[in-house]
């Protein structure tokens, strides 16, 4: 089940849950769990896990291609 991570507007307390995409998609947890607001905002969550081990070679994106 996918993790999103929101930050309330009001009181700026940042807050995760764990949902469905079906029940992200009927805007399931949308309430600030500190303050009980609905102004809040989805934010990007700053960790992410790789699965599989072991390196990982560049698939085509190097820094000569643009990205930085």
């Amino acid at each position: 089940m996918p993790s999103y991570d929101f930050l309330c507007r009001d009181c700026g307390e940042p807050y995760e849950v764990r949902l469905s995409m079906s029940a992200y998609s009927a805007g399931e947890g949308r309430v600030c769990t500190a303050c009980g607001s609905d102004n809040v905002e989805r934010t990007l969550s700053a960790a992410f896990v790789v699965s599989g081990g072991g390196s990982h070679r560049s698939s085509g994106c190097s820094p000569s291609s643009g990205f930085t």
